[in-house]
């Protein structure tokens, strides 16, 4: 009697197995990327902007660039962005101020809270000034996915911005940039 209940069972679990094998696969998930899209489609010399770089479901790295400018050293400035939608993860210099096989990396200093970034990245004495021949990066950030949504990633310029978006050359002198306004983009997460 145990082996017929145990044949029964056998069966049972057989027609199961290949019941399962008979449906279909369920259909693939569907990665919608982060996407950054910048505002400043044609950037004149001097201007300093943001440009996607990457963007995957969950992260958006976007590079702030700056455009035909020499005498560039030191860069600061301050970046607002949407908390709803995105989250500030990290900074890392990008290839401008490290032009040349720099005697001491470049220091880089980032302070941010939940919608602001605040970016001072320099040379040291005793490399030289550097140039942006066209648009080359000076910073690389990265941003993740908080939820759906859009909204605004750019400089803050206003009179409670905590840093002077600015470039100075190796002796602390401003050299002609531009930050905008309207040099950030729209961010959006699908």
């Amino acid at each position: 009697m145990k082996r017929a209940w145990l044949a029964v069972l056998l069966v049972l679990l057989g027609c199961n197995s290949r019941h399962k094998d008979s449906l279909p696969a369920p259909p693939p998930v569907v990665c919608q990327d982060l996407e950054f899209q910048g505002a400043l489609a044609t950037p004149a010399d001097g201007d300093v902007f943001l440009h996607e770089e990457s963007a995957s479901c969950t992260t958006v790295d976007v590079g702030v660039m700056v455009n035909n400018l020499t005498g560039i050293w030191t860069v600061g400035f301050d970046l607002v962005f949407p908390p709803a939608v995105v989250r500030f993860d990290g900074a890392t210099v990008g290839p401008l101020l490290q032009q040349g096989s720099p005697t001491n990396p470049p220091a880089l200093i980032v302070n941010s809270t939940s919608s602001e970034i605040q970016v001072s990245v320099s040379r040291l004495h005793p490399d030289p000034s550097v140039a942006a021949v066209g648009a080359v990066e000076v910073v690389h950030l990265r941003f993740s996915r908080v939820a759906a949504g859009s909204g605004v990633i750019d400089f803050d310029a206003s009179s409670g911005s905590t840093v002077a978006e600015t470039i100075l050359d190796d002796s602390g002198n401003p050299r002609p940039a531009s930050f905008g306004p309207g040099h950030g983009g729209l961010v959006t997460a699908l």
